[in-house]
């Protein structure tokens, strides 16, 4: 059996020395993860930041997409730090707005991300610690402790152009990975079983595994930097990252890195039918990431920019959520804004 590829490092450069905040704006979905948010923002956040002599001032999301509308017309201009609560999607719809924004808030304004999710794969990495189910209190501290700390370094994101799911282009910003194929395919069937709550996930893409000799093939290319296109007979996987993991367990991109300048691409280069193929593949990836080994089947590379063309439109899954359909532009933005870190956080 392969070995896993070795830990990493979540970030390549240092983190800078401490210049701790001492005014916040902090922004989170009160009724997200069954009032979760609230309750940490009441019981841990606000009180170790006014500890710390932070002043802090909350907004509170309203609707689906509120978060981008904050995150580029909330008013910066009297402090030093945007704080985001949330899970990988929240954090990634409140950066998408403030990146957006032409009064330059996103250079002179440090962000501080603080997970409140399901899976809150991003920081995870960031933190170094665990990050979802039972341990969500502990990163919680962590994260307040390092807004606190006032260390951070410049980390980067993707840049996606797409089609929205209204038929308009739309760009986005996302902090984790934008996938298409089986992942958004069986995410959609989990959404119309939320009758099984939580277990829906797990439940849909058992169910869709089994239907794999049946799925209808979807003919697609992809171009890396600017390459010649790569002509496939179905996109079954395909994802791109700026860091290592989606969901909880999935090391999907072990060789990613929060500020490397890199985008890190995991792609299945032929059609995938065989129900044993895909629960071997899926075992790889829970096992660290060694499906980096499976080259007869999977593709792991980095590269700076990418484009995905599809035959038909194929969903695309932003930071967790299916906001839109191929094709798919992504381009790495190096260094798109500064975030509190740990001065030495744990390899992932």
């Amino acid at each position: 059996m392969p070995k896993a590829p070795p830990l990493l490092d979540p970030f390549k450069k240092p983190a800078s020395e401490p210049n701790p905040p001492t005014s916040a704006l902090l922004v989170y979905n009160p009724a997200g993860g069954k009032k979760r948010a609230a309750k940490l923002a009441d019981t841990i956040v606000l009180p170790l930041l006014k500890q710390a002599g932070i002043a802090v001032t909350v907004e509170t999301t309203k609707h689906a997409g509120h978060g981008v509308e904050l995150g580029r017309t909330l008013d910066l201009s009297s402090v030093d730090a945007l704080l985001v609560m949330g899970g990988d999607g929240t954090l990634g719809e409140v950066l998408d707005g403030f990146l957006s924004r032409d009064d330059g808030a996103a250079a002179r304004t440090t962000v501080g991300f603080i997970p409140a999710g399901t899976g809150n794969s991003y920081m995870r990495e960031v933190l170094g610690v665990p990050a979802s189910g039972a341990a969500v209190g502990a990163a919680v501290h962590a994260a307040v402790e390092a807004i606190v700390g006032g260390r951070s370094r410049a980390v980067d994101c993707q840049q996606l152009d797409m089609t929205g799911l209204d038929g308009k282009p739309l760009r986005r910003c996302s902090i984790n990975t934008v996938m298409a194929g089986f992942g958004p395919d069986a995410n959609a069937v989990a959404e119309r079983r939320r009758w099984l709550g939580s277990m829906r996930y797990s439940v849909s893409i058992k169910t869709e595994i089994l239907k794999l000799p049946w799925r209808k093939k979807l003919p697609c290319s992809l171009s890396v930097d600017g390459g010649s296109p790569q002509e496939m007979e179905d996109l079954f996987l395909f994802s791109c990252f700026v860091n290592k993991h989606t969901g909880v367990r999935h090391r999907l991109a072990p060789y990613a890195q929060l500020d490397d300048g890199l985008l890190d691409l995991a792609y299945t280069t032929r059609p995938l039918r065989s129900i044993a193929t895909a629960a071997k593949v899926d075992e790889m990836i829970k096992g660290g990431g060694k499906h980096v080994h499976a080259t007869s089947l999977l593709n792991v590379q980095q590269a700076s920019r990418v484009r995905l063309e599809t035959d038909t439109p194929a969903r695309l899954m932003v930071d967790g959520d299916i906001i839109g359909f191929t094709p798919l532009d992504v381009a790495v933005r190096a260094e798109a804004f500064r975030l509190f870190t740990p001065a030495s956080p744990a390899p992932s």
